[in-house]
């Protein structure tokens, strides 16, 4: 955990100790203000209620120990206002959470005046104290906060369960970066020249050791300095809440990818630009509550704040549902500001009248606000973008919102980058946009002329081609040759790829990157520059805006009708083809069956298999299952089993083991007769046995219970010496029935009634409407009318079911 330095001096444990304390109030400062938000919008969240009781708390316990008496009056007097709302005494309003947002505020002034002199300035804070006993006031616009991921206590235990850490001050940090990136620097020159001096292979080999060690420090200090972005999500629902307050709008906002991770200078360097942002999107953007009435749109007004991860840059957007940007009102308001002239403003395309707010001094507000109005904004938002190798989009959609999307490099430090030539002079790719790279001469590679654009087409999958030489407007270089000429893979983002043709691939290496002059960055075509090995500037392309620039569509979805025909073609034959599993039996012989009525290969211990009335079983699980087998196999360890199924049985088969799937050929030589072997085929020229599964399964159905939907239940009644239950009840089991005892407590209306006595006792279960038969202990029947049944005549009892519950079953 990395946080800022407060006091200029460590000379003393105390300082230390304040030091450490002002570190840990300025994380829960910043989580306990998100926090606070997101509970107000939902107060029965008993959870996140206990968070902020849990941070205030701490607050008070650590300043009491170092003798702050002012922060631990604030801390103490929030913490009894939380307290009186968990106890029931005190509803949770606005005036409660603006009270304990006061006194949050209070805190971090506190924090930074003794960040700064060392000791806490004296005061009076019975004002901020005094808001807290204000329990009720008038309906508010109310901030709903949705998808803002507040860290709860139990995420903070895990985090120190899981982590032990050390709070670095950030310079000592920045200076380990800075002398990993001159190692890095070092150690391609070094490279460069074990090259040309044809260095002796255990020197390489030593080096390579050397390199290895070096590029796994760059990673670790690269990860020291990424954060979670959640981190600069953090203040967004306070500003939005206190702002809405004051402008009366409802508005719910909503942020998500905070899991995305970004550098810590980075985070620095757009904080400022989207928390103005997100100020402006509230000021201009988000409409009154009548004029959103007026314009049939819901009272509440959505802002949402996402972030997500395109190659090695960071995407975050800003988007509202408000009115959007006017070209025609930005038009009219910038002549009438003098920023550009009529005769200008008529030459301006769509795209560059929405770009006016991007000029220095020039606002939308009718007005002059603390929010807004002073000509200061967009422009320095822009700048501050640009200045760190980042580009700012506008995506408007007149009347109903607006959505400003940040581009930024994930990274400050290094990258890792293929260096490539054009026009006679190298320029670097991010590696991790990189897919593929074949020779633009290689067999497997076609180009076609498509209208005015040519397309590539790479082992049938076809890619938009751009040439590097077009986009930059420079010739090709003469000397270039053109067997060397390369097509690069890209993947600019998810869902898009195109052919980049450059005129050489030179080289990977691990690239500092730093950002380029700002009127480099804003041709939108290279996203930073670096100083490989050879020691002369290149510049890192952006592969995103190399796209942009040449207009065209990169999207993956839809491309090549025709192929995209032949495809689904294919993969109707594909699928209507019929799948064969070859495999080797248990005496080496290959065979195939039909893939469709292999359930699974089951892998068993040998242990697994056994011999039981004439017939080899299987154990698998609960389950028993017959085995085609005429022995048992002999042999330990275990052996594989193809399961067939044919919807009611299985059937298992053992094999030695599984060789292929192919398509079954369309030439069967049928057998003679039936039999386990349905005929021979021909699989890569050689011949296969087709097993008949129908003759299999029809060999092992004889005698097997058919499984059916529901079993038919059977009670057994009057079973005085157990008969029943011991020696009736499993036969009935194993022939498909359910068995219930006399004794058993059942609700179930049962199918049939047994009845194990010979005696004319009326049955109180069957009530008339159970079928009951009657087993007798004599072999011979009593007379003609007697339609008992002999209790070990297994068939005739068997029969009798059948007649009594229908099916079919013995």
């Amino acid at each position: 955990m990395v946080e800022p330095q407060f006091l200029g001096r460590t000379g003393t444990a105390m300082d230390d100790l304040l030091n450490d304390f002002l570190a840990e109030t300025a994380e829960i400062l910043a989580e306990a203000g998100g926090a606070i938000v997101a509970w107000e919008a939902d107060p029965a969240d008993r959870a996140q209620l206990d968070a902020i009781f849990r941070f205030v708390h701490t607050i008070k316990g650590s300043s009491g120990f170092l003798a702050l008496p002012r922060v631990t009056a604030l801390s103490h007097a929030a913490e009894d206002a939380l307290d009186q709302v968990r106890r029931g005494n005190r509803p949770a309003n606005a005036a409660l959470v603006t009270g304990v947002l006061g006194i949050l505020d209070r805190l971090g002034d506190l924090c930074t005046a003794l960040g700064k002199e060392g000791v806490e300035p004296a005061g009076d804070d019975r004002d901020v104290i005094g808001a807290l006993a204000v329990e009720d006031v008038a309906d508010e616009p109310v901030v709903e906060v949705a998808g803002v991921p507040m860290r709860r206590e139990d995420d903070l235990q895990a985090e120190l369960q899981n982590w032990r850490s050390i709070r670095v001050p950030l310079p000592l940090l920045d200076s380990v970066m800075t002398g990993v990136t001159d190692i890095v620097l070092a150690r391609n020159e070094f490279a460069r020249m074990l090259r040309e001096s044809g260095a002796d292979l255990s020197v390489i080999a030593s080096f390579d050791r050397l390199s290895d060690s070096i590029a796994g420090m760059r990673q670790s200090v690269s990860q020291m300095r990424m954060q979670r972005i959640d981190k600069l999500f953090a203040p967004l629902p306070r500003i939005v809440r206190d702002l809405a307050h004051d402008m009366r709008k409802k508005i719910a906002f909503q942020t998500s990818g905070g899991e995305v991770e970004l550098d810590r200078e980075m985070m620095e360097n757009i904080r400022d630009p989207l928390i103005h942002i997100v100020r402006n999107a509230i000021d201009h953007g988000i409409e009154s509550l009548e004029d959103r009435v007026a314009a049939g749109k819901d009272i509440t007004a959505t802002i949402s704040v996402s972030a997500r991860q395109s190659g090695n840059q960071i995407e975050i957007e800003v988007r509202d549902d408000g009115r959007g940007l006017s070209p025609d009102a930005l038009v009219a308001k910038a002549i009438a500001s003098r920023v550009v002239t009529a005769t200008d403003a008529r030459a301006l395309t769509p795209k560059e009248k929405l770009e006016l707010i991007f000029r220095p001094g020039f606002s939308t507000a009718a007005k002059v606000t603390a929010v807004s109005g002073r000509g200061v904004g967009m422009d320095i938002v822009k700048a501050n973008v640009e200045k760190i190798g980042g580009i700012v989009e506008l995506r408007n959609d007149e009347g109903r919102g607006l959505s400003i999307l940040l581009r930024v490099p994930m990274t400050l430090t290094i990258i890792s980058g293929l260096m490539v030539r054009a026009a006679g002079q190298y320029f670097a790719i991010p590696r991790g946009a990189v897919r593929e790279i074949v020779l633009e001469s290689g067999d497997t590679v076609r180009i076609d002329q498509l209208g005015g654009g040519e397309l590539a087409t790479v082992r049938g999958e076809q890619f938009p081609l751009l040439r590097l030489e077009n986009i930059l407007g420079r010739e090709r270089d003469a000397d270039d040759d053109s067997d060397d000429r390369a097509l690069v893979i890209v993947r600019p983002g998810q869902g898009q790829s195109y052919a980049l043709s450059v005129a050489a691939i030179h080289d990977h290496e691990e690239l500092v990157i730093k950002p380029a002059a700002p009127m480099i960055m804003a041709t939108g075509l290279y996203a930073g520059t670096t100083l490989p090995d050879n020691g002369r500037p290149v510049l890192l392309l952006d592969v995103q805006g190399l796209l942009a620039a040449a207009a065209i569509d990169a999207s993956e979805a839809g491309r090549s009708h025709n192929r995209m025909a032949e495809a689904d073609a294919a993969a109707a034959a594909a699928r209507n083809a019929v799948q064969l599993l070859l495999f080797r039996d248990m005496n080496s012989r290959v065979r195939g069956v039909r893939l469709s009525v292999i359930e699974r290969v089951e892998e068993v211990p040998a242990s697994a298999l056994f011999e039981s009335a004439g017939r080899v079983q299987a154990q698998i699980g609960d389950d028993i299952f017959p085995v085609h087998a005429a022995t048992l196999p002999g042999g330990e360890g275990t052996l594989k089993l193809l399961r067939l199924y044919d919807g009611h049985a299985v059937l298992c088969y053992p094999i030695a083991e599984v060789i292929d799937i192919v398509r079954l050929p369309d030439a069967v030589q049928p057998s003679a007769a039936p039999g386990l072997i349905a005929g021979v085929v021909l699989v890569g020229g050689d011949p296969v046995e087709l097993i008949d599964p129908f003759w299999l399964m029809e060999q092992y159905a004889a005698g097997a219970p058919a499984p059916a939907l529901r079993q038919p239940l059977c009670r057994l009644a009057d079973d005085r010496d157990g008969w029943g239950g011991n020696f009736l009840a499993p036969i009935l089991r194993s022939a498909g029935y359910r068995v219930v005892l006399g004794d058993d407590a059942s609700d179930e209306v049962p199918d049939v009634l047994l009845c194990c006595t010979e005696e004319d006792e009326v049955l109180g279960a069957a009530n008339g409407e159970v079928p009951v038969i009657r087993l007798r202990t004599s072999i011979a029947a009593a007379g003609p009318e007697d339609e008992t049944v002999y209790r070990y005549d297994r068939q005739a009892l068997l029969d009798a079911l059948r007649r009594q519950v229908g099916g079919d079953r013995a």
